[in-house]
């Protein structure tokens, strides 16, 4: 299943009326409800107000928020903060009027407990729902570690397969695999060509992630679609399952 793209936007209006998914019970949606969004510009911008070409697009400001879990049974608090700032904004009508003004712009950088980009199966093993979780949190601040802890719960998931990061050279010196080592060996052991090439395009944009390079959001997005695929199909089996129910279907034909 794709993941809702919309619902991660970096950019969120003053109101705060975004709601996410709850990182404890699952079932919730985390929102702000009545609880207040506090936002305060520093001494430093302040003064830049005296600035004769001082526009409020020049203001910097810091926020936070907390958000509560809908599930009455769960209410989970997700504490929240990031920066803030304002925008000019115009807006045409239809009979040729215009309106403009300027709205004021939220960028969280930290949610804590992070609500999940996707949701993390119970057959997952700890050790990769540990950094699936890490890198979820990571997401707000820095794209690159982000991906890079999704890289780290892709060894993980090889680990938990039975996948060895360590083989020997020739003079009997043990050697650490790398992880194109270690996919082609799952590849070998499970003969499944779909998943290993999932974990390649894991592997590929992950090596960005961990070299410090950018990461752009769409190729982000499209590794967390093609994991959680991945992840659902070592571990709910569902391509296996699907078969064998149509075989179970067409065994009833007459």
């Amino acid at each position: 299943m794709a993941v809702d793209r919309s619902t991660w936007r970096k950019v969120v209006d003053e109101a705060f009326t975004n709601t996410y998914p709850c990182p404890r019970c699952t079932k919730g949606r985390i929102r702000r409800g009545d609880n207040p969004v506090i936002i305060l510009e520093p001494a430093h911008s302040r003064r830049d107000h005296d600035v004769e070409e001082w526009e409020p697009d020049w203001v910097r400001q810091s926020f936070t928020a907390m958000l509560v879990c809908d599930n009455t049974k769960c209410g989970e608090v997700v504490a929240i903060s990031g920066r803030s700032g304002v925008d000019h904004y115009y807006s045409n009508s239809y009979d040729g009027s215009g309106d403009d003004g300027w709205n004021t712009w939220l960028r969280p950088v930290s949610m804590h407990p992070a609500p999940p980009l996707f949701p993390i199966s119970k057959n997952i093993p700890k050790t990769v729902e540990v950094e699936l979780k890490l890198a979820f949190q990571l997401f707000w601040a820095d794209l690159s570690a982000s991906t890079s802890r999704l890289r780290t719960s892709l060894e993980r998931v090889l680990d938990e397969q039975g996948i060895p990061s360590f083989g020997q050279l020739k003079t009997g010196k043990p050697k650490r695999l790398t992880l194109f080592d270690r996919i082609d060996s799952f590849e070998k052991k499970t003969q499944d060509a779909e998943i290993a090439e999932s974990m390649t395009a894991m592997r590929i944009v992950g090596n960005l992630g961990t070299h410090g390079d950018e990461v752009v959001e769409g190729d982000y997005f499209d590794l967390l679609d093609v994991y959680e695929d991945a992840l659902a199909e070592i571990y709910e089996k569902k391509s296996a399952n699907l078969k064998a129910k149509k075989a179970a279907l067409i065994a009833l034909k007459p």
